[in-house]
């Protein structure tokens, strides 16, 4: 079986397995937020539709440039944070780089995109000299944990002294309860921090995301990127998002109380997991084929781990959807227990 490089999509997963998709779905291999806005978004979105986009997004380089305490110079926004991945790996052509694992399926696709000899890394201490860059996600997808700013200074502070790039993909970061900001991108050259707005509002559909690096590496990566790459309603939609403290603090207090609820849960059926800092975590499951095709019946779809080295099925990785939801996936996970008995 040809198992599926992404989450989303729930239908391909019926499809591939043969099991009639049911009406009502719950995609928890979608990595979005599950916490909806209440608030009305007061946009004129049929005028957008007439006029370019600002293709320098400065209203939203403005407000990140306050969130995140970085000068303007050193923001550039994208068509999601997987243009910024293609655009970098074009500057590795035919080189050598690493991928720290496991870890999210696109990062080496763009790499080879371009010819480049990826070597699969997984700790700090087998980056290596002959390494041209290496890039990290962090909180990391799939596990869900985080490397604090303590140990990724060190990392970068050893990587600049042999000319060792390093892009560190922080899509999730903001699901994080507290967490640092930024790294000291203004002093290195060698630091390219991706950021994601997709994941945390839940706007997959309209690609946003943007990169903070040293000024002379935003004009280097600018050169390779289309103009208008920004939409007009995805800068509109952002922007809203952006200045809504409100749902931002919900989203992080909900999150960090309903993922130990779970956790609790999850520990009285017998399951192991892998403790994590985000909306996602790993579960670890002795037959994973059978487990899914079991939730795929009850309409729960779960994401597989097939595809990552050193997981290989091993767990199946869930991201935690509204409280009633994640209720409904436990109550199926206490059937598939008794059923297993």
């Amino acid at each position: 079986m040809k198992w599926r490089m992404h989450g989303a999509n729930p239908e391909k997963l019926y499809e591939q397995f043969g099991i009639p998709m049911p009406e009502k779905v719950i995609d928890y291999s979608d990595n979005g937020n599950a916490i909806t806005r209440t608030k009305p978004f007061n946009i004129n979105y049929e005028a957008l539709f007439n006029d370019y986009p600002d293709d320098e997004v400065r209203r939203l380089k403005e407000i990140i440039s306050v969130k995140d305490q970085v000068p303007i110079e050193n923001i550039l926004f994208a068509n999601g944070t997987n243009e910024l991945i293609y655009i970098l790996a074009s500057y590795y052509q035919n080189q050598t780089v690493a991928v720290f694992h496991p870890t999210y399926s696109e990062y080496e696709k763009a790499f080879k995109a371009y010819d480049a000899k990826v070597e699969h890394v997984f700790d700090f201490t087998e980056i290596k000299e002959h390494h041209r860059a290496i890039i990290i996600c962090n909180p990391n997808n799939p596990t869900g944990r985080f490397f604090d700013y303590s140990i990724m200074n060190e990392v970068v502070m050893k990587l600049a002294s042999h000319n060792t790039d390093i892009i560190i993909d922080e899509a999730y970061i903001d699901f994080m309860p507290k967490a640092k900001r930024t790294l000291d991108i203004v002093n290195y050259r060698n630091v390219y921090l991706l950021r994601s707005l997709t994941k945390f509002f839940n706007m997959s559909g309209l690609r946003i995301g943007y990169v903070l690096s040293h000024k002379d590496n935003i004009e280097k990566i600018k050169r390779r990127q289309p103009t208008w790459s920004v939409n007009s309603i995805a800068q509109a939609v952002c922007e809203v998002y952006l200045n809504d403290e409100d749902f931002i603090r919900r989203t992080k207090e909900f999150y960090q109380e309903e993922r130990n609820r779970f956790f609790k849960e999850i520990t009285k059926l017998g399951f192991k997991y892998l403790p994590s800092d985000v909306n996602f975590f790993l579960m670890e499951v002795e037959d994973d084929i059978d487990i899914i095709k079991y939730l795929l019946e009850k309409g729960i779809v779960v994401r597989h781990t097939r595809n990552f080295p050193r997981l290989d099925g091993k767990y199946i990785r869930i991201s935690l959807k509204s409280r009633e939801e994640n209720d409904y996936l436990l109550d199926a996970l206490r059937s598939y227990v008794s059923k297993r008995k």
